[in-house]
């Protein structure tokens, strides 16, 4: 609209400097000719003639004339009036004048002849020219309206479905459809919406594939798992120490299993209902062998995806409990909209490029584990709106903020 604004004020200008050059000089030149050509022969009549009998002539013919200068009057603000003032200097004769002024409610042009006295004689003329001057500004104007209120309804008309599909492009990037109303506006934008949303039916497409590929294996791993858990606790006179150490190696591949199938399925599948925070929070830590300090209120509630946020805060508390140290705490918080929930130890804590690392899927630490726990946690925030903070404590420690903006 901007672009379009100073354009036709360009064009307002080109075409005021043009219509100056062919329309208003040339006939402020004319017509200064033809008063010039008049007071030829008025100057001669007043030779040949007594001069009362000349002045006589000149009433009779309807023109008012007078011998005391007119007082001038400003009409600068009229282009052609302009050009006759400008011109008239070296248009006239020697000796001869032409000013503007009035004559009751009429406009004149004056004109001094160059006599024996000198006579001033009037010219009335109309104000066309201003009228049609301030026709065709009405007329720019009001075409410059048009013009910016077709531009805003087409840029609207475009605007409004891209910043629909920007809005929608996290969820396109996760598999999720684009929403109906991107479909919507002009072709580019429809075809763009198509192509956004074949791309998401791929992605999910292929995320799924790759969950049910997961599953599989999953299926045919734990199987054997089993058998081997049955056939330790079948064997005779085994180390104790030993069948724990197998034990603890069944879980640990069981375990990753478990975190390779959540990070694949990443909850997008999952629907969001109403549920209460806080309990989910004491849910999770009731599950934990080590000892928490724990500050929730009553009820936290929010519409979110359950299974997915259980995962979420339990890898924060698994994570705490690996690599962290004592005392333990978990705090959930409400921020204006948001909903925090901060689990600190006092560990040896992360630097700020390590925490971006772990970040990452499948970067472990020194306490072992898979490498997908903070990254399905900072899926799960995502998908709520939210993100996951890794900040260091002082003087040593780390604080894991989960900030979720479901509603």
């Amino acid at each position: 609209m901007l672009v379009i604004g100073l354009v036709l004020l360009g064009a307002a200008v080109l075409a005021v400097a043009i219509g100056r050059q062919l329309t208003t000089r040339p006939a402020a030149g004319q017509l200064l000719n033809a008063m010039d050509g008049f007071a030829d022969v008025a100057e001669e009549l007043a030779r040949m003639q007594p001069h009362e009998r000349f002045v006589a002539y000149l009433h009779d013919a309807g023109l008012a004339v007078t011998e005391q200068p007119p007082a001038p009057r400003d009409l600068r603000a009229e282009p052609f009036m302009r050009e006759l003032l400008e011109q008239a200097p070296q248009q006239l004769e020697h000796g001869r004048e032409m000013r503007l002024g009035r004559i009751g409610t009429a406009n004149v042009v004056w004109l001094r002849l160059n006599t024996q006295p000198a006579l001033w004689i009037s010219f009335a003329f109309d104000q066309r020219g201003s009228r049609v001057l301030r026709f065709s500004v009405l007329m720019l104007l009001v075409g410059a309206v048009l013009v910016w209120l077709a531009a805003a309804y087409y840029a609207r008309r475009l605007v409004v479905p891209l910043r629909g599909l920007a809005r929608s492009a996290p969820a396109i990037v996760r598999g999720e459809p684009p929403p109906p109303g991107a479909l919507a506006g002009p072709r580019e934008v429809r075809d763009l919406a198509r192509a956004l949303a074949d791309s998401s039916r791929d992605v999910r497409e292929a995320a799924e594939e790759r969950a049910l590929m997961l599953a599989g294996i999953s299926h045919d791993l734990r199987t054997p798992l089993t058998r081997l858990q049955y056939a330790v606790e079948l064997v005779p006179d085994a180390d104790p120490e030993l069948r724990a150490g197998m034990h603890r190696d069944i879980a640990d591949v069981d375990a990753i299993l478990s975190q390779f199938i959540a990070y694949a399925r990443d909850g997008r599948d999952e629907a969001s209902e109403p549920l209460d925070l806080a309990a989910l929070c004491r849910h999770a830590i009731s599950a934990c062998e080590r000892e928490w300090q724990v500050e929730t209120p009553t009820c936290a509630p929010m519409t979110g995806k359950p299974m997915a946020l259980q995962r979420a805060v339990g890898n924060l508390l698994v994570n705490a409990q690996r690599h962290g140290a004592p005392p333990y705490a978990l705090r959930l918080s409400r921020q204006g909209e948001a909903w925090r929930i901060e689990v600190t130890d006092h560990g040896p804590g992360l630097s700020e490029e390590a925490a971006q690392r772990a970040r990452q899927p499948f970067v472990r630490g020194e306490g072992g584990g898979t490498g997908l726990g903070l990254a399905i946690v900072e899926r799960v925030a995502r998908q709520h709106g939210g993100e996951l903070r890794l900040l260091p404590l002082h003087p040593h420690g780390l604080a894991a903020t989960l900030v979720l903006r479901g509603s």
